[in-house]
């Protein structure tokens, strides 16, 4: 579960990672509209995690990652492992 810190990062890196990529890679500007909506991570649907999963291609960190998007995408995975 993530804690109460760690879903700030999340919305924090959200954010962050779909303003500086989102215009190259619109994938992160829904992932950022999504998370946005989370208050917990009680209230994560399975059709968000599976909205997450397609649009990260399940969180896989790309070579060309920047820090930014390797944390929101750990993130990510640690929410969805502790929904399942």
């Amino acid at each position: 579960m993530l804690n109460y810190k760690e879903l700030e990062e999340l919305k924090f890196f959200a954010d962050k990672v779909a303003t500086v990529h989102g215009p190259d890679h619109g994938e992160y500007i829904t992932v950022n509209e999504i998370i946005k909506d989370i208050d917990n991570e009680e209230n994560v649907s399975d059709d968000d995690l599976g909205d997450l999963r397609e649009l990260t291609k399940n969180y896989v960190i790309p070579e060309w990652a920047c820090k930014a998007e390797t944390t929101l995408l750990n993130l990510l995975s640690k929410m969805d492992k502790n929904n399942i």
